[in-house]
This record gives C-alpha cells, sequence and structure tokens, in this order.
C-alpha cells in the first residue's frame, strides 16, 4: 500500500493529463473530468444551437475514441517505492508520461477544436475569464503559503521555547493532536504525530521549498507553452510532441523529486502509524468505490 502511496503521489506531480482550457492536472484526474471543465467554461457564451451540436459532436467522438478505462488500470511499479532509487523512479516517471502521450494529445486536440468552433467575441471572453481565474489561484496560494509560514515559525518557536530539539530522536515523545497536527499544515492528517516528528516534517519541507519552487515554475511554463500552442494556428501532431520533448526531462525530474520528498518523509512514520494511514486511504477507496458504482 505505501508502495502505491508514494507512486500515486509521484505520478500526480507530472501535470501532463486533464486538460481544460489551458491548465493540465493530476494524472488522479478522472477519466472524463478534463471534458466536464471543458464545457464548464462553455457557460454564458451564448452558443449557438450549430456551435452546441459541432462541440457534442467533437465531445462524442473523443469518448468513443477513448473509453473510460476499467478499475485499476492505474499501472503499480514492479518494486517498492519505499526503499527504490532514483534510477528507478525516474524510469518509473518517464514511462508513465510515455504511456499516456497518445491520450493528452486527443485531449489536446479536443481543446483546440472547441476553442476553434467559438468566434472571437467569444474566444476574448475564455482567455478573459481564465486570467481572472489563475489571478485569484495564484492570490490564494500565496495567501497559503504565507500562512504555512507562519504557522510554521510559530511552531519552531513553541518547540524552541519548551526547550525540546528540532532534530528527530524517535517516535513516542510529546503526541500532538491531530488537530493540532493540521493547523500546522503538515502531511498525514488524522496520525497523532509527536513533536519530534513535526519538527522533523518542518525542517524537511523547509529543505524541500527552493526545489517544489522550481519546479511549480516549470509545471507553469509548461501549461502556458500548451496553452499558447492549442490557440495557436500552427498546432498539430508534431508541434505537441515537440513541446512534450522539450519539457520531459524536467518534468520527470520533478516527478523523482516529488518521490524522494514522500519517501523522506513516510520514512519518519511508526509501523502502527503507517499501519493507520493504510487503513484510512483504504476506507477512501471503498467510500470511492461506492460512487462508482
Amino acid at each position: 500500500m505505501k508502495k502505491l502511496l508514494i507512486a500515486s503521489a509521484t505520478v500526480a506531480a507530472i501535470s501532463l493529463s486533464g486538460l481544460t482550457w489551458a491548465k493540465p492536472s493530476g494524472l488522479g484526474m478522472r477519466h472524463h473530468e478534463p471534458i466536464k471543465e471543458m464545457v464548464k467554461h462553455l457557460r454564458g457564451l451564448e452558443l449557438s444551437d450549430l456551435q452546441r451540436e459541432e462541440i457534442k459532436t467533437l465531445v462524442s467522438a473523443f469518448k468513443d475514441a477513448h473509453p473510460r478505462p476499467e478499475r485499476g488500470a492505474f499501472e503499480k511499479p514492479n518494486f517498492d517505492f519505499e526503499n527504490a532509487t532514483e534510477s528507478q523512479i525516474s524510469t518509473f516517471v518517464h514511462s508513465q508520461i510515455e504511456n499516456r502521450e497518445s491520450k493528452h494529445f486527443a485531449l489536446a486536440q479536443l481543446r483546440h477544436d472547441i476553442f476553434n468552433v467559438l468566434n472571437e467575441e467569444q474566444q476574448a471572453k475564455v482567455v478573459a475569464r481564465e486570467k481572472s481565474r489563475e489571478e485569484k489561484k495564484a492570490a490564494r496560494g500565496n495567501k497559503r503559503r504565507d500562512a504555512s509560514d507562519e504557522q510554521k515559525s510559530q511552531f519552531a518557536k513553541r518547540m524552541n521555547s519548551e526547550g525540546k530539539s528540532k532534530k528527530f530522536h524517535g517516535h513516542g515523545k510529546g503526541e500532538s493532536s491531530g488537530k493540532e497536527h493540521e493547523r500546522n499544515s503538515m502531511p498525514f492528517r488524522g496520525i497523532a504525530l509527536t513533536d519530534d516528528q513535526l519538527a522533523y516534517l518542518a525542517e524537511l519541507r523547509e529543505s524541500f521549498k527552493e526545489t517544489s519552487k522550481a519546479n511549480r515554475e516549470t509545471l507553469r511554463s509548461f501549461k502556458d507553452a500548451q496553452r499558447d500552442l492549442i490557440r495557436s494556428s500552427s498546432f498539430s501532431q508534431d508541434a505537441w510532441n515537440a513541446l512534450i520533448a522539450q519539457y520531459k526531462d524536467r518534468l520527470v525530474s520533478a516527478g523523482v523529486e516529488k518521490a524522494k520528498q514522500r519517501q523522506a518523509m513516510f520514512a519518519i512514520l511508526t509501523p502502527q502509524q503507517q499501519a493507520e494511514l493504510k487503513a484510512q486511504r483504504e476506507d477512501a477507496r471503498k467510500l470511492r468505490d461506492l460512487l462508482r458504482s
């Protein structure tokens, strides 16, 4: 289970699927969720009956050509992610990207075709809405990061005032409640972490900060390049492949770094905490299955 949890987080770091109007989302996104996003952003554009029929035909053709995959189609690694080498992770992430390339292009083609069904005024409205959403999203992200930094600073001050070491010495000392854990914006929600574990997680997250920021900038640049190509008259299979090739190494690197970060964080959990986390994820999976049935 731990192997799959880390693998899922790693693949989710590669923003190559879930194409909506301009943004790729995580690979864990449900198969036809990107299409729902596309349709949602058509609201208020006063589409003509002819435009609606054209878009309906495009969407139907895509769904027929790309049926929803069976449950469990997610490729699991054939090695233990907990102890995987960087080379093993890199190979796995690279294969995940390549295995999805045809679907990614099909979604990009659909976006391109739908965008071109719109007239100039409608296209301009789509672009303006997207810009507004991106600005709001960036503002929320900055606010969350600022709040998280402040929380971590306050936590560090409390640890120092209590005379506790910021180094990780072991498990089972000074357990913190789940609510306190959530207030400090740490992972493993619902798992009672010790103060030592929380302090070590804070140190790890701080050490990841610059790399994570660089990876976010890479993914942002990639997303912008996708959007510009999809909306341009030069969009084609060859142009798309060239864009993927240009960014592939950096995307793989981002996935590898995310996996290494997850490995480091999972390593601080005790066997009991790992079992608790496994049970939580299994319960969540069963609830998702209820929605699929």
